[in-house]
């Protein structure tokens, strides 16, 4: 399968799908997939426009509307997670994921898919810790704290993606913290020379993705937001098999700078069997993460890169000529749907956060296993029961571009998508993102299924991990 990955779309669809199919043509390889990191800017009126989190002279609508209304088409599948310069009252309505437009799908606000037998996770927004440990409060109209706060991670998300097995690709806005010191820290200082200060006192990137890297390993790891290409290589060969919170990955030297792809032309080669790891792969760590930041769209070539990944349907692909597209296979992941149903009694739109119980809790491991044991029986009568093309059906909910008139402000309105209902309906849980806002959930966790020192164990794990690395640092500069 061939994958495109791009940075920061900033509201450039037209511009990042005619670079691809340019490459498809100079190439005679098709583009099975486009991986999107965050900022696609999908503002479907100009109501949308005051959602934005960009000064009012930076706001345009961008090619988006176009997709939404159907005047245009994504040529390719296209997954995409949020960034920090979002339509985010649109990206609200689908918090679970869903389609923004026909043949362009929203992973949510955190969310894992399985992509031609490729598990793909990826976690929406930025960290920023005064808004990590609260719930989903913003509501619409968004005030002027409102719309930056809207698209900051939240722990719980972070803290539902630790359940996942390790997928194949992972996708973030943010870089995982300290990534950059296992590529060519010299190189990016060179690009980027205003990042020296955090890069000194390792705050560059951001903490909870650095846990969840360590923890999840997956093959490959995608972000943008910084607008630079960067690749580092994360090597766990050496760590002991315990958790990996608690352990520090071994730095990689850094990469020559030979081995940064410096045209969008040039496919990355990977022999690793993907089909191996899906899903199985918890019982198969992968030694290594090989992560790539993607800068934002324009006349450069450093937004996007083309990588060709082996996958279980391969086969199937390689029958069709590479001027037609197949329809690759498209589905929810099991485990993610039973880790939804099972944390949804502990999400909270309000800005308290109840507390959350801690990854290893035996009992919501096991509900998790129970949950997934249930939707295999599912599946078993009903084959369909996973396939998103079947379950989620693009509808126009705020009006089209042409139809807007500002009687229908998007800003203030809030629009039901039935996707979300159909997944809610799906996992059988309460549709909390009802257009008559937030309702209290009678299903809130007991005081003795919650463990109120989940949040402090989670921040000492954080902590310490940069702590080690910290004193590692100072050690090494000492001996120099």
């Amino acid at each position: 399968m061939r994958i495109a990955v791009e940075g920061c779309s900033h509201g450039e669809l037209d511009r990042i799908y005619t670079q691809i199919l340019e490459n498809e043509t100079s190439t005679g390889k098709r583009v099975d997939l486009l991986l999107l990191c965050g900022d696609l800017q999908a503002i479907r009126n100009e109501g949308d426009l005051q959602s934005l989190a960009v000064p009012v002279k930076y706001r345009r609508m961008g090619d988006f509307a176009e997709y939404y209304s159907g005047q245009k088409t994504a040529p390719i599948l296209t997954l995409v997670i949020g960034g920090n310069h979002e339509a985010s009252n649109h990206l609200w309505e689908l918090h679970y994921g869903g389609w923004l437009a026909p043949n362009l799908y929203f992973l949510g606000t955190a969310g894992c898919v399985n992509v031609g037998g490729l598990v793909i996770a990826g976690a929406s927004g930025i960290f920023k810790p005064n808004d990590y440990h609260k719930g989903h409060y913003e509501r619409l109209p968004y005030n002027a704290g409102d719309i930056r706060s809207v698209y900051h991670t939240r722990q719980y998300e972070i803290h539902k993606l630790q359940y996942l097995y390790r997928p194949d690709i992972f996708l973030s806005h943010d870089w995982p913290n300290t990534i950059e010191q296992y590529g060519n820290v010299r190189e990016l200082l060179r690009k980027k020379p205003f990042f020296r200060k955090e890069i000194e006192t390792a705050t560059l990137g951001s903490p909870p993705l650095q846990m969840l890297l360590a923890q999840l390993r997956p093959r490959y790891w995608f972000s943008a937001h910084l607008h630079v290409r960067y690749a580092a290589q994360v090597d766990f060969s050496s760590l002991p098999p315990t958790s990996a919170t608690e352990n520090e990955p071994q730095r990689c030297e850094p990469l020559p700078d030979e081995s940064l792809p410096s045209t969008n032309s040039e496919a990355i080669d990977i022999s690793d069997d993907l089909h191996d790891a899906v899903p199985k792969s918890a019982s198969a760590p992968h030694i290594c993460t090989e992560f790539l930041a993607l800068s934002k769209c324009g006349s450069r070539a450093d937004y996007l890169d083309f990588n060709d990944m082996k996958t279980p349907i391969d086969e199937m692909l390689h029958s069709f000529p590479s001027t037609e597209r197949p329809e690759v296979p498209f589905s929810f992941d099991l485990r993610w749907l039973a880790i939804t149903k099972v944390m949804h009694p502990y999400l909270s739109l309000h800005r308290q956060q109840p507390p959350l119980p801690t990854t290893d809790d035996h009992l919501i491991r096991q509900k998790i296993q129970q949950e997934q044991d249930a939707l295999k029986t599912r599946l078993d009568t009903n084959p369909d029961l996973l396939h998103i093309r079947n379950v989620q059906k693009f509808v126009v909910t705020a009006p089209t571009h042409a139809d807007f008139t500002p009687a229908h402000n998007s800003a203030t309105n809030v629009y039901e998508n039935p996707q979300t209902c159909a997944f809610c309906e799906l996992i059988d849980i309460p549709n909390l993102l009802t257009k008559s806002g937030p309702q209290p959930d009678t299903r809130h966790p007991t005081a003795d299924s919650m463990q109120a020192g989940s949040t402090q164990n989670e921040l000492a794990q954080i902590r310490a991990v940069a702590a080690d690395r910290k004193r590692k640092r100072k050690s090494l500069a000492a001996s120099k």
